[in-house]
């Protein structure tokens, strides 16, 4: 059976409580066939892999390597801005290479009308920079609404080394994004960067009516394909 192996940022944390709205995170073994290969890369904070620290693609390049050497089938990741070593990972590994949902964007661009707009939910909505768009070949992102957790105790939540978050303020913080989601026009499709919403796609979905895309789809798409 193929198995995936999955590049994981060095911060730790828990999230407290229940909600039958907050589903399983992206690492956890129940989202897929066989429990997936992870490896936690050393120094990738939250706050270096964001913003792209260069001295970072070493790491995740050998932390690939080993991965596959180990048995993985695919290599992804549990941080959509580590698209930013989309390419160097690629180059080094011999199997698959889908580190961020974010490599949906293009397809989802194309699919719909011209006078639409795809929504990009993600961690740090000013890091989305023109390096990204570029990596994706989108060069002009002004089809895209963009929206981010920045200023939120989930946020925060997801800074820390090794924090605790209540599922009732990740929730709440959901909540207010979809309320901004709303106030936009002509969006047809939702695309999460941030590997959170893989807990929250279906509230969001739900809430807004429109389909959304995440990490858990990338990834379910580098395991079919495998099969």
């Amino acid at each position: 059976m193929a198995t995936l192996g999955m590049l994981c940022l060095a911060n730790r944390g828990a999230y407290v409580g229940q909600d039958a709205w907050f589903d399983p995170g992206i690492t956890e073994s129940s989202r897929y066939a066989a429990p997936p290969k992870l490896r936690r890369i050393p120094g990738a904070w939250t706050n270096k892999i964001v913003p792209g620290d260069p001295a970072l693609e070493g790491e995740f390049v050998k932390g690939a390597q080993e991965l596959v050497r180990d048995g993985a089938n695919a290599i992804t990741s549990n941080c959509g801005f580590t698209i930013r070593f989309q390419q160097a990972i690629a180059k080094a590994v011999n199997v698959p290479v889908a580190t961020s949902s974010l490599l949906l964007l293009p397809m989802l661009l194309a699919s719909v009308p011209e006078d639409k707009k795809i929504a990009v939910l993600t961690y740090d909505s000013r890091y989305l920079d023109a390096e990204i768009m570029k990596t994706l070949g989108i060069a002009d992102p002004g089809r895209l609404v963009i929206e981010g957790l920045e200023g939120t105790k989930t946020y925060d939540y997801m800074s820390e080394v090794d924090g605790r978050l209540d599922v009732a303020v990740a929730l709440s913080d959901t909540d207010a994004i979809i309320e901004r989601l709303k106030k936009h026009r002509n969006i047809s499709a939702i695309l999460c960067e941030c590997t959170f919403f893989v807990r929250v796609s279906r509230r969001i979905a739900h809430a807004t009516g429109l389909p959304v895309y995440d990490a858990a789809l990338n990834t379910t798409i580098l395991e079919t394909s495998l099969r």
